[in-house]
């Protein structure tokens, strides 16, 4: 706005700051003139007759040219105003457009981060699946974003269940592209472990899981520090024989029995403290561990959505001992209050605070 000018007599521009000296300069010089032309008595100082008649006119010339500054004042003045206006109102015109293109652009990535998500959806297990090889569950499953980079997934081998939930690196697109790989990872393993006709176990899936992530990722021999990957429990369920194969990077799980002559208690399951696919190519082997079931029995796999969600009066996390001990009070009742109970005290300890993270929480009733 400082730098707009206007043409002053079809000559030269001039700038507002420019304007006022200008016809400060010229309004005062003749204001200074007129002053003096009324003020001194001609007739007394000349002698000719006609310089003196000159002289007595002068003056009005030069009152009316002091007259003359202040409209073309005003009128440059109005002038410069008009300009402003005319460059405001092209300013205006150009943030229009660019608001009507960023909000196209806008609505195109939403339309696209919505069509990924049906591609996400589409990735992971259908309800008809989940409930014909877990059949009595519940699964809460609220991403942060419209993509998530919580996953779950579920296959069956030799009559055995093959569950995981994950955790990828961040959430929205970037934690999405990972799920996808870490589902289409998962297909691969199984698929291989079935064609070799290999010993199944969670250990396994996971050892060759993350050897595939950071093949993936780290595809030169430099030490760039490659961050991203997965937290992920496995579990192999074996209602057969009554008993659960469980490993985990990062992820651990939690049992919760079904009481006899005492109080239900949680047993939790601590993982292996490797991420898939963390920094560096150091090799890792996972370890599985072995539990028996009792028909009853609360089976629960999850993401850190739920205990690192901010609220409460004071605005801290949930923390995972609360949420050990929210599972413990919920698991006796009926698959479909608890996942009604879990989602009534993350909304109502959310309260005004925005969602942080992916939650997912995975019920399995043996």
């Amino acid at each position: 706005m400082d730098k707009l000018k206007i043409k002053v007599w079809g000559l030269f521009y001039l700038s507002k700051k420019q304007i006022l000296i200008f016809e400060t300069f010229f309004l005062t010089l003749f204001i200074l003139l007129t002053v003096f032309l009324f003020s001194y008595n001609f007739p007394e100082h000349l002698e000719s007759e006609t310089l003196s008649f000159h002289a007595k006119y002068t003056k009005y010339i030069s009152l009316a040219c002091t007259f003359l500054i202040i409209i073309e004042t005003q009128y440059l003045w109005s002038r410069f105003i008009q300009a402003q206006l005319n460059l405001i109102i092209k300013q205006k015109k150009e943030i229009e457009d660019q608001k009507e293109k960023i909000e196209r652009q806008n609505n195109n990535l939403k339309d696209s981060i919505k069509y990924a998500s049906r591609i996400q959806s589409a990735l992971l297990p259908s309800n008809i699946k989940m409930d014909r090889l877990l059949q009595e569950h519940f699964l809460y499953f609220k991403p942060r974003d419209v993509v998530s980079g919580d996953f779950y997934w579920i296959d069956e081998h030799k009559g055995k269940i093959i569950v995981a939930v994950a955790d990828c690196t961040g959430h929205g697109v970037p934690g999405a592209f990972v799920s996808v790989l870490g589902i289409s990872f998962l297909n691969g393993i199984i698929q291989t472990v079935i064609n070799q006709k290999e010993d199944l176990n969670p250990a396994l899936i996971l050892n060759r899981l993350r050897a595939m992530m950071l093949d993936s990722f780290i595809k030169s021999e430099t030490e760039s520090g490659i961050y991203d990957g997965m937290d992920i429990s496995v579990c192999i369920i074996d209602k057969k024989n009554k008993s659960v194969d469980f490993s985990g990077a990062m992820h651990p799980i939690c049992i919760v029995r079904k009481p006899k002559d005492i109080n239900p208690k949680i047993d939790k399951l601590r993982s292996d403290v490797h991420s898939i696919s963390m920094i560096g190519t150091s090799e890792y082997t996972y370890n599985t561990i072995s539990f028996e079931i009792e028909k009853g029995d609360m089976i629960y796999m999850y993401s850190d959505g739920f205990s690192d969600q901010f609220g409460g009066k004071e605005g801290k996390k949930y923390l995972s001992r609360n949420f050990e001990y929210l599972l413990l009070k919920v698991a006796q009742e009926p698959i479909e209050t608890q996942s009604f109970l879990l989602q009534e005290k993350i909304r109502k300890w959310q309260g005004h605070y925005k969602q942080v993270d992916d939650i997912l929480v995975l019920g399995i009733r043996v």
